[in-house]
């Protein structure tokens, strides 16, 4: 097993991904965020995967940009997970590069920088409720000819690394709501104040927003209303783009492992082998970590590849089915991995056994990290949906949070 797929290779990310997999446990331990790290991938072009080579990308499929976010997951997570916001603003412009609004984010991710969310989670009860606003309101400026606002948003994932912010707000003159690009500027500050056990280093702190200057030519009207037979499950990305992360991971804890195995030098005296890599039980406990590391893996392509499909069906008559399926699969992907991906993280503990404790190497990470992304819609509602799904035909909510 390798840390970083042919694609990654074949496009210039071996050297970078496998620089911050040797300094993630530093890192950890250090509570260094990854600055340096982020920016060389934004460099590399990391943020344009998507975009073509004529725009400035590099052409990569959307199964693609998941195999080389798994690639940068299992280097680091906590890297990962700060791009997904952005990734997810890019794919939603690809859909729409017409609109000037989306045209606006495609030219920022062209000129490697990348987008983050001023939308906040929803503070609504009814189910399916949609991300409210964090500018609330847009007050056009007459004398400087701009627009101002002000907010925060809380869990703002990734924001301290990025340039730009996407958002809703009301425009004051029309009283109508509007779609925003923001980029960093006077007003605008990230913290550091995230309190999780994992996935420390993403930059999931508050974003604070205060009198920001909005250009008027980057406010514009959203776009209209899906037709009725549109698919409406238009959030899928971002929960197998979690899950694919956490496959990331576990990659990780199966090369973690080769390397404990293989550094241990006491076997316990009870052991059938002078030292600890020809333990038959240890052995095969680095077996199980593959074979579990493998299907793992093998679920969040298969979700992989449901969205691959739905969003090659976009405006046909397949659009729905294929949409909904994707969704579906990335529900057994999430039930499936969550449940299984701490224990292989766990494993990794009981393989090295106290050589393996010590905060030094900082493999408690692992756990922690896949914990702390799983936490994202809970998986007990993935199930009782699928359940229901079978039995009556349930669908699954729409809002952006299932």
């Amino acid at each position: 097993m390798s840390l970083v797929s042919p694609l990654s290779a074949s496009l210039g990310f071996s050297e970078a991904i496998a620089g911050i997999a040797a300094t993630a446990a530093q890192r950890e331990r250090e509570q260094r965020l990854p600055h340096e790290e982020i920016a060389a991938l934004k460099a590399l072009g990391f943020g344009a995967l998507r975009l073509s080579a004529d725009d400035g990308g590099r052409g990569v499929s959307l199964s693609g940009l998941f195999a080389v976010a798994r690639d940068v997951a299992a280097a680091d997570s906590n890297i990962a997970h700060a791009f997904r916001n952005h990734f997810w603003q890019v794919e939603a412009a690809l859909e729409r590069r017409d609109h000037p609004f989306h045209a606006h984010v495609l030219d920022l991710a062209r000129r490697r920088k990348t987008i983050g969310l001023s939308f906040v989670e929803s503070d609504a009860t009814a189910a399916g409720a949609r991300p409210s606003r964090v500018l609330s309101r847009l007050e056009w400026d007459e004398r400087r000819q701009v627009y101002v606002g002000s907010g925060d948003k809380v869990y703002a994932t990734g924001n301290l690394y990025n340039d730009a912010f996407v958002g809703l707000a009301v425009e004051s003159r029309a009283n109508g709501t509007v779609q925003y690009v923001l980029e960093r500027g006077e007003g605008v500050g990230t913290e550091d104040d995230w309190q999780g056990f994992g996935q420390r280093l993403t930059g999931s702190g508050t974003a604070r927003f205060r009198d920001v200057v909005v250009q008027p030519r980057h406010v514009y009207a959203p776009d209209p209303p899906k037709v009725p037979e549109a698919a409406p499950w238009g959030f899928t990305f971002h929960q197998v783009y979690l899950t694919n992360c956490i496959a990331g991971i576990v990659r990780r804890v199966v090369l973690d492992a080769v390397e404990v195995l293989r550094a241990r030098r006491r076997n316990f005296y009870h052991g059938e082998a002078a030292q600890p890599a020809d333990e038959p039980a240890l052995q095969a406990l680095l077996g199980r970590i593959r074979a579990y590391a493998a299907s793992i893996e093998a679920s969040a392509e298969r979700a992989v590849q449901a969205l691959q499909h739905a969003a090659q069906s976009r405006g046909t008559r397949d659009d729905y089915a294929a949409t909904l399926a994707a969704t579906l699969a990335a529900s057994e992907a999430k039930v499936v991995i969550d449940d299984l991906a701490p224990q292989v993280a766990s494993w990794l503990i009981d393989l090295g056994s106290g050589s393996v404790v010590s905060s030094a190497a900082a493999l408690d990470r692992h756990w922690r990290n896949i914990k702390v992304l799983a936490s994202h819609n809970p998986r007990l509602y993935k199930e009782r949906l699928l359940g229901q799904n079978l039995l009556t035909g349930q669908l699954p909510p729409t809002g952006a949070f299932f």
